[in-house]
């Protein structure tokens, strides 16, 4: 949304189903969340507002912590959950250590559904068969891409 919008907008609101939605837009069998989908209130951290440095016009993202109707925190909500957690070690008196990793498949292009995902072609000019996506061959093939990756993430 634009920046003006976002801060005059006094209350965003979003499904709490969201934390439970599958991938393939579906719902778990199990009543996790309220049958009625109450929409959460969404609160901005704003110390998390950061540049997004791939988009092609001024853009930025911002966390938010979500709350029910009456300010309690959303119990699915995965700021909520990480606080729980962090608690449970500090009462234990742990530190917690993280290892982020991101994960994802590189595909070729394809802006139609009903056709199946294919291997890109790399720096070659072949396709990956082999499924050794693991293989430092694999990767290097696209070398361009993990340099912007890793551009992006030094901003």
């Amino acid at each position: 949304m634009p920046a003006s919008k976002f801060w005059k907008e006094e209350r965003l609101r979003l499904p709490e189903g969201v934390f439970v939605q599958t991938v393939t837009g579906e719902y778990p069998d199990d009543d996790v969340t309220d049958p009625t989908e109450p929409d959460m209130l969404l609160r901005p951290d704003v110390a998390t507002i950061r540049l997004v440095p791939w988009a092609t016009e001024p853009t930025a993202q911002v966390i938010h912590d979500c709350f029910y109707n009456d300010g309690r925190p959303v119990d699915l909500a995965p700021r909520t959950v990480l606080r729980r957690v962090l608690d449970l070690y500090a009462r234990r008196g742990w530190k917690p250590v993280i290892a982020p990793e991101l994960e994802f498949f590189l595909v070729e292009k394809n802006i139609d559904p009903d056709l199946p995902l294919k291997p890109p072609i790399g720096r070659s000019g072949r396709p990956e068969t082999a499924r050794q996506a693991y293989g430092i061959d694999a990767v290097n093939e696209f070398d361009p891409l993990f340099e912007d990756i890793y551009a992006y993430c030094e901003v």
